[in-house]
């Protein structure tokens, strides 16, 4: 176990249950039937000595009692339904003799096949074309909505953010910073690392020579130790208790601590009552 990986505490609750509490029988009953995940990169997660149909007819075999000509029909089924116009040359392909949108679709086939009430999807967009992106976040606003299912989205994109998005974690050294809804956060982003963030934003109203802004410095690598806030080396608004203690993760909207988990914001920052609204980064 690496150093940084040797202190991480604390548990992974899914509908009540923490998942680090079960035997791995018991998490391999969970994964791909109530809680899937879509890869950055299906390219090196898909296996080049499988065709499509084998992949997907894994989880299948698992967690459904299909077999035969049902099993072969849902693979179909589910190839037509990520929007694959030939779904049965697909399903025949290995994953190196289709374009890198159609294995991205297959990896959603893949993760949607049990209908699962939890889909994480990490970076699904990267390195698609913009307009293949655009149709593979429709995709899966679709299946959201038709299968009652809840998304978690990991990205660095903030426009993807704001398309798909109800309410935002921003995370720093594996840390929440900052917590809200998504409107909230992008009209009034409060922690100095989103409001970073939002400033590196290149604006198409702006004037064009203007460079855009840069957060100083460099993340430090997760096996250092930090005494104060993590973000502390970078912050132009760091001062000598920031870089002693560790802020808590407080609430900004409710001081009676009773803002519902849609409403409440939160924010990891001790100035974030000193620093005026649209204050520089």
């Amino acid at each position: 176990m690496t150093p940084a990986l040797s202190n991480v505490q604390g548990e992974v609750l899914f509908r009540g249950q923490d998942l680090l509490s079960l035997t791995p029988r018991g998490r391999q009953a969970v994964r791909g039937a109530d809680l899937a995940m879509i890869f950055q990169d299906p390219l090196s997660s898909l296996n080049p000595l499988m065709t499509v149909s084998g992949q997907i007819r894994e989880s299948l075999r698992v967690h459904r009692p299909l077999r035969g000509k049902a099993l072969r029909e849902r693979v179909i089924t589910l190839l037509r339904q990520v929007g694959i116009v030939d779904p049965a040359a697909c399903a025949a392909a290995y994953p190196h003799e289709i374009s890198g949108g159609m294995r991205q679709r297959v990896m959603i086939a893949m993760a949607i096949a049990c209908h699962p009430a939890l889909l994480i999807a990490d970076e699904p967009t990267t390195a698609l074309d913009v307009t293949i992106q655009a149709q593979i976040l429709a995709l899966l606003d679709k299946l959201k909505a038709d299968h009652g299912m809840g998304i978690i989205l990991i990205t660095h994109d903030l426009s993807v953010v704001a398309l798909m998005c109800q309410r935002v974690l921003v995370m720093y050294l594996g840390e929440i910073v900052e917590e809200a809804d998504v409107m909230t956060l992008f009209d009034s982003p409060l922690h100095p690392y989103t409001r970073g963030l939002m400033a590196s934003m290149p604006s198409l109203d702006g004037p064009r020579k203007i460079p855009l802004t840069e957060i100083k410095g460099s993340v430090p690598p997760l096996a250092e130790t930090v005494a104060g806030c993590g973000f502390a080396p970078r912050c132009p608004y760091v001062d000598t208790l920031c870089r002693q203690r560790p802020p808590p993760l407080l609430s900004v909207n409710d001081d009676a601590g009773g803002a519902s988990a849609i409403s409440a914001h939160r924010v990891r920052c001790w100035r974030t009552a000193d620093i005026p609204s649209g204050a520089p980064v």
